[in-house]
């Protein structure tokens, strides 16, 4: 990590890139079902009518586990963003990103293999972390 870096700011990069691939498991799947039957071309024209993307299981939660990570980060990103701008970074708010990215992939990767205890504590553990970043704002 480069040290002119703010540690939030690395880990918010990884987070969104994290999130930004996390679709290619449920992607991969849809083009390699569809491609064959109807070509490539008619795929990417429009939506086929009644198609549903979620056929097979574990594609649905590869895509669910997505939308997810989508939609958490519309709640870290402007907290590590706001950490920064502040100038309020510490060990503390570096650490909760950390712990946030890590699980957030642990979050994913077992959303889409159907393991949901697990899932479930990483995300609620990802949520202590932007609640942690919140406290450092605030106070």
């Amino acid at each position: 990590m480069d040290p002119a870096i703010p540690a939030e700011i690395f880990w918010l990069t990884l987070n969104a890139a994290f999130s930004a691939v996390l679709w290619l498991p449920y992607a991969y799947e849809r083009l390699s079902r569809t491609i064959p039957q109807i070509g490539f071309w008619r795929l990417a024209a429009d939506p086929l009518p009644g198609d549903d993307p979620f056929d097979i299981d574990w594609a649905h939660r590869a895509y669910r586990a997505h939308m997810n990570a989508v939609e958490n980060l519309v709640v870290f990103g402007p907290l590590a963003l706001a950490v920064v701008v502040t100038g309020t970074g510490n060990e503390i708010t570096a650490a909760a990103c950390a712990t946030y990215f890590w699980v957030r992939l642990i979050h994913g990767v077992f959303y889409t293999v159907k393991l949901p205890f697990i899932r479930t504590i990483a995300w609620f553990i990802g949520i202590g972390a932007c609640l942690v970043l919140a406290y450092q704002i605030i106070f």
